[in-house]
């Protein structure tokens, strides 16, 4: 990756992050736009006698807050009605620019936050990079991609821009799959209430390495079905979507509506979409090891399915065919690829097979093939998914037939492993070695896949290619770990053909 020279859009921090005592959940910074930038903290409770307390948050050009340096000021009210929570959205700043903004509140100073704006989507063509990651179980370990990521930071070679959170960013169980962390601990086992919430988000939080990628990215979020809603009707959704709004700050028009996209220049144009509060019913699974077969369970491939819902299914597509951005990026909470195990027989239908998981796009074919045959029809290029949720890293592409090896793929996936939550050794089930080739050999589209390891992905996007960097902490259990990078991939503009340029051995 070239990353980006140092320069004064594209200062790093002067200094590893450092947590403030009377802001506890630290800081962020959401939802960039070419000229505003959404802030937020959470402040002691204790600095608040009971009618509420003023908090001032300030944007500026440099980290040291001189009164010729700062943009805009602001004062806010926290009180015991959102948690203590505050969140604005800052206007009226300099596109394509690296800030800073800070919180006061009763003379204490909260750590100072790096963001940026958006680049002009008409003259800038820049390289930009992204990271993502999701499914973050506090009690399964620490937090050391976090770290990693965080520390990249320091480096201008390294910097990112922007990162996703694709989901599972707090967990509605504490402890599961038999994994335990000394010094992990959450003692709320079933969150369901607004407050239940919001103790996970304030444990979530608490943590340092994830309040130093807050505080050095702008990070855009979405929520999965651990963050408590995994469908309509979810009795704990009010509840987490309270707190969610309360914990993230989210730009969008409609009240409760998460799906939306934003530009980074000319280079990307980003979707985050929402695959839990407008899909229909899960097709229920045999609980076979070799997955569910459509014959078995029709209601896979069924017209009338949908996980995105036919708004937002519309949104996405108008918004991919449409867009003038060089890439396209979309923000998936789910795989994409087809996580097969037993293929098509000649009289079955396209996409016929057995399948291991159909909560994801698996369950939902007849809503993945519209996407994917109208990209092929409107011979739109340069689409990525980047997607979470299954704790696999895995590099595929997506042709609209993946029984027929001469159909070109219109889409490439990067699934990051995540940060924290059980992977396959973890969970006893078979690991890379065995599933690996078994899905490869029904799926040729996919190029690498392991499902032992946590981590994340960073990806840069340039004019010429894509390229994708899975990076992988050693350890979890400690909250210290060098770091691994898996694999490196390329896309070459105007193909979804993926390139794997390195991987480890």
């Amino acid at each position: 990756m070239t990353g980006r020279p140092l320069g004064a859009e594209s200062a790093p921090p002067p200094r590893p992050y450092v947590p403030v005592a009377e802001y506890p959940q630290g800081v962020l910074s959401a939802e960039p736009t070419e000229n505003s930038v959404m802030v937020w903290t959470r402040v002691l409770p204790a600095l608040d006698s009971g009618l509420g307390v003023d908090v001032l948050v300030e944007i500026a050009r440099d980290p040291s807050f001189a009164a010729s340096s700062v943009l805009a000021a602001r004062t806010l009210r926290a009180n015991s009605s959102s948690d203590h929570t505050v969140m604005t959205d800052l206007d009226g700043l300099p596109s394509g620019s690296t800030l800073w903004y800070r919180f006061i509140c009763r003379g204490a100073i909260s750590p100072v936050g790096r963001t940026r704006t958006a680049p002009s989507q008409l003259l800038d063509a820049a390289p930009v990079r992204i990271a993502a990651f999701s499914c973050q179980r506090y009690t399964h370990g620490y937090f050391t991609s976090h770290a990693d990521l965080a520390a990249l930071a320091l480096n201008p070679a390294t910097d990112v821009d922007v990162v996703l959170s694709l989901g599972d960013y707090v967990y509605e169980t504490g402890y599961a799959d038999g994994v335990t962390v000394a010094g992990r601990d959450d003692p709320l086992q079933n969150a369901l209430s607004q407050d239940d919430f919001r103790f996970k988000y304030r444990l979530y939080r608490s943590d340092p390495d994830l309040q130093a990628v807050h505080a050095a990215y702008p990070v855009v979020g979405i929520f999965d079905n651990h963050d408590g809603l995994s469908g309509p009707g979810d009795a704990q959704g009010p509840g987490a979507l309270a707190a969610f709004f309360e914990y993230w700050p989210i730009r969008c028009g409609v009240p409760g509506q998460q799906y939306r996209s934003f530009r980074w220049g000319r280079q990307a144009e980003i979707w985050m979409t929402d695959q839990r509060q407008y899909r229909t019913p899960t097709p229920e699974e045999s609980g076979s090891q070799l997955g569910t077969c459509t014959w078995a369970q029709p209601d896979a491939q069924d017209p009338k399915a949908t996980m995105l819902g036919r708004q937002q299914a519309d949104w996405l597509l108008d918004g991919l065919v449409g867009s003038s951005a060089n890439w396209r990026v979309v923000g998936s909470q789910l795989m994409f690829w087809p996580w097969r195990t037993i293929g098509r027989l000649p009289f079955e239908p396209r996409g016929a097979g057995c399948y291991l998981n159909f909560t994801q796009w698996d369950g939902y074919q007849a809503e993945r093939f519209r996407i994917l045959d109208t990209l092929e029809q409107t011979r739109t290029t340069n689409t990525v998914v980047l997607s979470g949720d299954s704790h696999i890293f895995s590099a595929a592409s997506v042709s609209p037939d993946w029984d027929d090896v001469n159909r070109a793929p219109v889409v490439a996936e990067f699934n990051a492993g995540s940060i924290t939550s059980a992977n396959a050794d973890e969970n006893g089930i078979p690991t890379s070695e065995i599933t690996g080739p078994l899905l490869s050999s029904f799926d040729p589209y996919l190029n690498w896949f392991n499902s032992e390891r946590h981590g994340y992905v960073v990806m840069e996007l340039t004019d010429s290619a894509a390229t994708a960097e899975f990076r992988s902490p050693r350890t979890i259990r400690e909250s210290r770990s060098g770091v691994d990078v898996l694999g490196r991939f390329g896309i070459p503009s105007g193909t979804q053909h993926i390139d794997v340029l390195s991987t480890p051995g």
